[in-house]
């Protein structure tokens, strides 16, 4: 066997060996495909909503300024406060935003107040126009009266509003459950009069120069205000999607039984079938041949199986309109949103999903075949009668 052309030969031999006991092939397959699917969820999940997070925080202020007391959040007079934001050096495009929590027909609302041409934060996608007074834009997850197209909101004040249209599916992710309205209507809601506000937010020339402004902004202000930065949300998000990926990885209790399936099943096959090692080994073959036989047994069945198990994975992540993940890490427990997520940077995860996956059952793959090849002829044929 040494002098032959072995890399095409021992491959489809091996592929061949393969069918000639198909149980244990397609348990070490199911086995391997299973631990690959898992591990790639929870890799992919981790990258997906770290890669969706930052798309959104993005697209969020720089800065958001609230007013607080000793009981908490307090509404914000809009010309004081944009007045104090002005006269900071640094600061760019102050604005107000009016939003809050209501009642609606099926459990808790965000409420968002659209003052049409403010800025950038409310321009809506195309085709959508503004709310007026008395109208409405609501998120894919908010139940509403279809046979009188309104929708009933129960703040500080109830108030029946007409629903013009839905907002497009791919933005659940952001407004599933929310509600755009007009400014007039949201203070309404929320109990805010004409000249108040729920925050404040601004932009900045550039990121790093917002832990320097963050204390004269919070001088310029009469009363005590909260002051957040899209940084540290972005820093907090990201932290809190990792934590929650490595506790996955730790405690994915069916990934490791998985793995020891997969362990104990190369491992069972290999000795059950000695006797056949030692017969090829009588007959000439050497132990590199044993080695590389079990090594491309064991590559025709693990490379499909990873294959496999990253592409289930990445259908189940990045179908349209998938909402079991809403359900499963954000607990929901209404009518889930339907996530359209972007696989950029997916490519990471399932090469790491590869290793993790692969590299352990090709081990044990080839520490089966070591023996093999290192076994003595006569003790493994006396051993298979």
């Amino acid at each position: 066997m040494s002098g032959l052309p072995w890399r095409s030969p021992l491959i489809v031999w091996a592929a061949r060996d393969l069918l000639r006991h198909p149980v244990p092939a397609l348990s070490l397959f199911g086995a391997v495909a299973s631990l690959t699917a898992l591990v790639a969820l929870v890799l992919l999940m981790t990258q997906t909503l770290s890669t969706a997070y930052t798309r959104l925080t993005e697209e969020a202020p720089a800065v958001v300024v609230r007013r607080v007391s000793a009981g908490g959040w307090m509404p914000m007079p809009v010309e004081e406060a944009l007045e104090a934001a002005g006269g900071v050096a640094g600061v760019i495009h102050p604005r107000v935003r009016t939003w809050g929590v209501v009642s609606g027909p099926d459990g808790p609302l965000t409420v968002v107040g659209v003052t049409p041409g403010q800025g950038r934060d409310d321009e809506l996608p195309g085709g959508y126009a503004s709310p007026r007074p008395g109208q409405a834009l609501v998120g894919s997850g908010v139940a509403i009266d279809e046979t009188e197209g309104r929708i009933h909101l129960v703040g500080r004040q109830p108030l029946a509003l007409t629903v013009i249209d839905r907002l497009p599916p791919s933005s659940s992710l952001a407004v599933h459950d929310g509600v755009l309205v007009h400014v007039g209507d949201a203070r309404t809601l929320l109990g805010l009069g004409r000249d108040q506000a729920s925050d404040l937010v601004l932009d900045v020339f550039h990121d790093e120069a917002v832990a320097a402004l963050c204390p004269d902004l919070a001088a310029a202000f009469e009363w005590p205000v909260h002051i957040t930065t899209r940084n540290d949300d972005l820093a907090r998000g990201l932290s809190g999607i990792t934590r929650r990926g490595s506790l996955a990885l730790l405690v994915f209790v069916p990934a490791f039984l998985a793995m020891a399936l997969v362990a104990v099943a190369a491992d069972l096959w290999g000795r059950r079938r000695r006797w056949e090692m030692g017969l090829f080994k009588a007959l000439g073959w050497t132990g590199g041949d044993i080695l590389r036989l079990t090594v491309f047994r064991g590559l025709v069945v693990g490379v499909p199986a990873v294959a496999a198990g990253t592409a289930a994975a990445y259908l189940m992540m990045f179908q349209p309109g998938m909402s079991w993940l809403a359900r499963m890490v954000f607990d929901w427990t209404g009518p889930a949103p339907a996530f359209y997520l972007t696989a950029r940077g997916a490519w990471a995860a399932l090469v790491l999903t590869a290793l993790m996956a692969g590299l352990p059952f090709l081990a044990v793959v080839f520490w089966t075949g070591w023996q093999g090849a290192a076994a003595d002829p006569a003790d493994c044929v006396e051993g298979g009668r």
